[in-house]
């Protein structure tokens, strides 16, 4: 493996600019989702109904969660990736990323072997809550086709950590802008046509695999990737990159399920309306946590390459930046919460808006918790701290999913589902990262250049 690169007075500002551009791209992708989710919801809501509709977006949110769960492959692809760009090693780049497009298309055969078969053969319309008689026999196909559009999307996850590590990121804002347009135009179709529930969900949940295979393929245009067959990783460096990925697997899967479990026990303890309301409140708050991500996304493969080329300077003053952002976004949440009933009602009408409630500010603190959490860890990513990272991620989210759990088992209602995963997520990790995160910036740990 070659030599750590020294740092260069010309690095830095490269990677500035880098990192701009990212943002303002993921600034403009996300005012087109916006506008386009704004438009989609009304649509969705009136075509499918309350209950219907909840159901969607609990699969969707399942599919969210299933996104994540690559036993931190993605994470140690962009690791690796990262850091050989840092080096200036596109074979290697190249390897790593081939290497983990295998892995991810044999977990995909996994999932699909083992999802199809639970999705059909479990009464899933009952441990649901589906009241609709004419919804509730359909909870098991649409639970099957959503693991079925997962597992074909799955190896198309790695262009996006592809984009960043290489740092393109805006060809990736580019394909979320023209996936959330494409999201819009077929949600108005089949509002329109009157397409059944299957249908709708079965284009709407293809969507991200078209938009990844795109992505995928506008990169290897552009990094120069031609000639077949592909190389990988000789097998020492492939589980090396394997050891990382399961370093990060714990804390990813555990983020995924505190994220996108809240519709799931939502579903499960008060009915697919209740996961209705929280889905409306998240979506009105997406602008603000959707903001912080499109600023740290292309800041963490930044840092690995600082880190790689001993730029400690320029870490430290992207994280403290980072932290700054992260609390102007719990400012803004704060503020929409404050106005959440003016604004939902404006938004989809009397009609079809369900009661909010005292849920509002405890899906406030929830994604404020969220907020903070995020500059932490990527922080400890980017300087691959990954043990650290996932001592103090296993016990903060673990609690948060039991407290969710407990508050399901019972019965507590929309709020304890809420108040438990709040509670969990805010005493049992935020204080271990922050430390972790300052012990990871000491001199002495920050001249230590191994990616």
């Amino acid at each position: 493996m070659s030599a750590s690169p020294s740092p260069s007075p010309d690095a830095a500002p490269r990677r500035d600019r880098v990192v701009r551009l990212t943002v303002a791209a993921s600034v403009g992708a996300k005012v087109v989702s916006i506008a386009c989710t704004l438009a989609q919801v009304p649509l969705a809501l009136h075509a499918l109904g309350p209950e219907a509709y909840g159901l969607w977006i609990t699969l969707m949110g399942l599919m969210i969660m299933l996104n994540f769960v690559d036993f931190g492959l993605g994470v140690g692809m962009q690791k690796a990736m990262a850091a050989a760009f840092g080096r200036e090693d596109p074979p290697q780049m190249r390897r790593a990323f081939y290497s983990g497009v295998l892995t991810l298309g044999g977990l995909a055969l996994v999932i699909l072997a083992l999802g199809v078969p639970a999705a059909l053969l479990f009464d899933w319309g009952r441990w649901l809550k589906i009241h609709d008689d004419t919804l509730r026999p359909l909870a098991g196909p649409a639970l099957a086709i959503t693991v079925s559009a997962f597992a074909l999307g799955l190896p198309f996850n790695a262009a996006p950590r592809l984009a960043m590590a290489a740092q393109r990121g805006w060809l990736q804002a580019g394909w979320i802008a023209m996936g959330s347009i494409a999201s819009l135009l077929v949600v108005a179709l089949a509002a329109w046509a009157h397409w059944g529930f299957l249908a709708f969900l079965a284009l709407t949940t293809l969507l991200p695999a078209l938009q990844g295979a795109g992505l995928w393929l506008h990169l290897r245009h552009k990094l120069g990737w031609k000639g077949w067959p592909v190389k990988f990783l000789p097998f020492r460096e492939w589980r090396t990159l394997a050891g990382d990925s399961l370093l990060f697997a714990v804390p990813q899967l555990g983020l995924a399920f505190v994220q996108a479990a809240p519709p799931l026990a939502l579903t499960f303890a008060a009915g697919p309306v209740a996961a209705t309301a929280f889905n409306l409140l998240q979506r009105l708050f997406s602008p603000v946590t959707q903001g912080q991500i499109m600023y740290l996304t292309p800041l963490w493969p930044a840092m690995t390459e600082a880190h790689v080329r001993g730029d400690a300077t320029w870490v430290r003053r992207a994280f403290l930046q980072s932290l700054l952002v992260s609390l102007a976004c719990i400012v803004g949440l704060m503020f929409l919460t404050w106005q959440s009933g003016r604004l939902l009602q404006w938004w989809v009408g009397d009609a079809a808006l369900p009661a909010i409630g005292p849920l509002a500010w405890l899906t406030c603190g929830w994604f404020a918790a969220q907020v903070a959490w995020q500059p932490l860890m990527y922080l400890l990513v980017g300087l691959g701290r990954l043990y650290l990272l996932a001592t103090w991620s296993v016990m903060g989210l673990g609690l948060s999913l039991a407290g969710m759990l407990t508050a399901v088992a019972l019965h507590q209602g929309a709020a304890g589902v809420i108040g438990g995963a709040l509670i969990g997520l805010a005493v049992g990790g935020l204080p271990g990262l922050f430390l972790a995160a300052l012990r990871a910036l000491s001199p002495a740990r920050t001249r230590d250049r191994s990616p």
